[in-house]
């Protein structure tokens, strides 16, 4: 399979059916409900809570971000403190909610459980949604070199 089939195939299978034929380019400044199972009405809520309006938002938005930050230095806090300094309180913070982040407020983190499901640093941080908005920014990225 070619690279170019794969990065059909992947349009194909995270993004409604009015933009398969964008390339990703065009999908990481598409709106956010252009990827499949994200509604109109959610792409609101996350504008509302997030202030994310495209696909390329999600994949970059800061509060997402930390969250990615915070889920992996908890992965591997004890490998890289000293006994001394090591503390479960890395791994207690990952399970506390979205709204623990500063700036995310507890009215965005009901907003963000309505819309994605979301109650914890974690969850945000591991989101299938989010991870479908970092790989076409990704993909993005390597259509002008392929």
């Amino acid at each position: 399979m070619g690279e170019i089939e794969i990065f059909n195939i992947l349009g194909i299978k995270y993004f409604d059916k009015d933009f398969q034929k964008c390339s990703y380019t065009e999908l990481v400044e598409a709106p956010v409900f252009a990827i499949s199972g994200v509604s109109e009405a959610d792409a609101t809520d996350l504008k509302k809570a997030l202030k994310v309006k495209s696909v390329g938002d999600l994949a970059t938005n800061k509060y997402v971000q930390i969250a990615q930050a915070l889920t992996a230095f908890s992965d591997i806090s004890t490998e890289v403190l000293d006994k001394k300094f090591e503390s479960k309180e890395f791994k207690k913070l990952r399970k506390q909610p979205v709204s623990a982040i500063s700036g995310i407020s507890e009215r965005s983190g009901k907003l963000l459980k309505k819309t994605l499901g979301i109650d914890t640093i974690e969850e945000l941080a591991g989101n299938k949604y989010v991870k479908i908005a970092q790989i076409t920014v990704t993909m993005a990225a390597l259509e002008s070199i392929l």
